[in-house]
């Protein structure tokens, strides 16, 4: 398989050396065949142009590969100084990613992304607490308010205290004046000795209808 190199840039004796059609970098250079002597490939990402390099032969390609910095962390930079035949290069090649740059990167999400959501969820859990625990408080000082009020009214209605088990204070006794819902007939043209009453029917309480 054939060796690639990925150029951010390169000087050929201290000039810009790009590609030869827009002048552009970075370029790439593929070792095509196992000679040596023979012209690398070199390819332009910019304007697509390809062409052979009769001065970056395969050998130039495998001694910039063999001799360049490499990286380490992620702040190191992979660059190579190569002296060939008639030019001195000069350049840097596109960073291979390492162990570092994963780890840069993992903090990276820790500090602006992770993290920062983590703390909002804890922030609003907080808020909710707080939240909850004033709104017991309040309730915790009015249930001893609301009872002495309630005493004190008791108090000012004469000692009055409510029975559950009374009877509905919307319900009034029957204004018609009947004895538990009953009227006594005192005659004997009537087979039944009482009748029941028409307004409450028969019950003694009468309900206002509104």
């Amino acid at each position: 398989m054939g060796l690639t190199l990925d150029l951010r840039w390169m000087t050929r004796n201290g000039e810009p050396a790009g590609c030869p059609e827009c002048f552009m970098a970075p370029v790439q250079f593929t070792v095509a065949q196992f000679i040596d002597g023979w012209p690398s490939r070199g390819w332009c990402p910019a304007c697509y142009h390809s062409w052979d390099d009769l001065l970056i032969t395969n050998a130039v390609v495998r001694r910039i590969a063999a001799e360049s910095t490499g990286r380490r962390r992620a702040a190191d930079d992979d660059t190579f100084a190569v002296a060939a035949p008639g030019q001195y290069l000069e350049g840097e090649l596109v960073p291979q990613v390492t162990v570092d740059d994963l780890r840069q990167f993992s903090r990276f999400l820790w500090k602006r992304g992770i993290r920062p959501d983590l703390r909002r969820h804890k922030n609003a859990a907080k808020r909710a607490a707080k939240t909850a625990v004033k709104g017991a408080a309040k309730k915790a000082v009015a249930a001893p308010l609301s009872a002495a009020l309630r005493a004190d009214w008791q108090a000012r209605a004469g000692g009055w205290e409510e029975n559950p088990d009374g009877p509905d204070p919307s319900v009034f006794a029957c204004p018609a004046g009947c004895d538990k819902g009953w009227f006594s007939l005192d005659t004997h043209l009537h087979d039944l000795p009482r009748v029941m009453c028409s307004v409450c029917k028969g019950t003694g309480d009468y309900v206002p209808t509104v």
